[in-house]
């Protein structure tokens, strides 16, 4: 079977094809639920936001400018619904999900020594709390960029800042996380 390009399946999405947006859904639901995840540390309402976000990018896919990255517009629907689910959960979130993040997605990280893993393991947990004190939408700016690999550019259109904005937020929450760790 030849493989598609993903501009392919979400033509066919866009017209109604259930199996492109499977395909759509499989292809983004570990990167989208990660994003969030990371920025409301909580991993049930981070599923739910996740699945809010596929809701709202299937009901509004006939309008997606296929000129646009897919990408790009699919994570400015997660950053909106994020957004949107800490306004209105504001006193809830002063108290975050502690859950280890190894549990959610980093097992096949980890090598076969135990030293080693445990060595990994801390470090990973110290940047993960110190990722927490951060203001969400530097948290947000340095999980885009660093763990999904975001341009400057995407993530200005993302969260709807400029990208000297990115940038300068950028590089003041990496210097706050070096203080923290």
């Amino acid at each position: 079977m030849e493989l598609e390009h993903e501009s392919d399946i979400i033509l066919r999405a866009v017209k109604g094809d259930e199996r492109a947006c499977e395909a759509l859904l499989n292809s983004y639901k570990g990167r989208i639920f990660s994003y969030v995840y990371r920025t409301i540390r909580n991993y049930h309402d981070a599923e739910d936001v996740t699945l809010d976000t596929f809701v709202k990018c299937f009901k509004s896919l006939k309008t997606f400018d296929t000129k646009r990255p897919f990408a790009t517009w699919l994570y400015t629907i997660a950053h909106n619904l994020t957004i949107d689910f800490l306004r209105k959960n504001k006193k809830h979130y002063e108290q975050i999900d502690e859950r280890p993040i190894e549990e959610i997605e980093i097992a096949d990280e980890k090598s076969s020594r135990p030293a080693q893993n445990y060595d990994i393991q801390q470090k990973l947990n110290k940047v993960e709390q110190a990722l927490g004190q951060l203001p969400p939408i530097d948290r947000e700016i340095i999980i885009l960029f660093h763990r999904e690999e975001k341009s400057y550019q995407e993530i200005s259109e993302i969260l709807n800042l400029p990208e000297t904005t990115i940038k300068t937020r950028l590089h003041r929450a990496r210097l706050r996380l070096r203080e923290l760790i």
